[in-house]
């Protein structure tokens, strides 16, 4: 019986090497460390994942579920603007806006959550920043793969 071979190559900040190895190394998947080129810091460490395509599929999963939601901030001046962060749950993705937050739950996140947070910045890019229009337009596009919750917010945020 013939095992179809995957590589997947997954960029991680050089702490999470051990978590990913001891991860790779339950699903008998091979992990090679790509040799930095240049003078640049180090911030990042690449990995080369080499394994059964099913095993591999899995582990990518795992760790693209470690990144966490995603957060888009609408607001001006905000420090980021797009990012990942596990302080929001996989599959979530928070729309800050000037007068609140959009909570998108994605119902699917498995096959869903990578094209809706890859479709959103250009989904939200004409429209103007504010909760109803944000929930509005993400419902109009995703209505039947996603749970919108809105949130006012009282006043200006302090301490972010």
């Amino acid at each position: 019986m013939s095992t179809s071979m995957q590589t997947e190559v997954v960029i991680v900040d050089p702490s999470e090497v051990p978590t990913v190895q001891a991860l790779a190394g339950t699903y008998s998947i091979e992990v090679q460390q790509v040799p930095r080129r240049g003078i640049e810091p180090v911030t990042t460490v690449t990995l080369v994942l080499i394994g059964s395509a099913t095993a591999a599929g899995a582990v990518m999963h795992i760790l693209d579920q470690r990144k966490g939601g995603q957060v888009i901030d609408l607001r001006p001046g905000a420090p980021k603007a797009i990012y990942r962060t596990s302080d929001v749950v996989y599959g979530t993705v928070v729309i800050v806006t000037d007068d609140g937050a959009v909570s998108v739950e994605v119902k699917e996140p498995e096959g869903m959550f990578g094209k809706i947070v890859a479709a959103l910045p250009r989904l939200l890019a004409n429209i103007p920043s504010g909760i109803d229009k944000v929930a509005d337009t993400i419902s109009r596009e995703y209505s039947d793969q996603v749970v919108i919750e809105r949130r006012q917010i009282a006043g200006p945020e302090s301490g972010e």
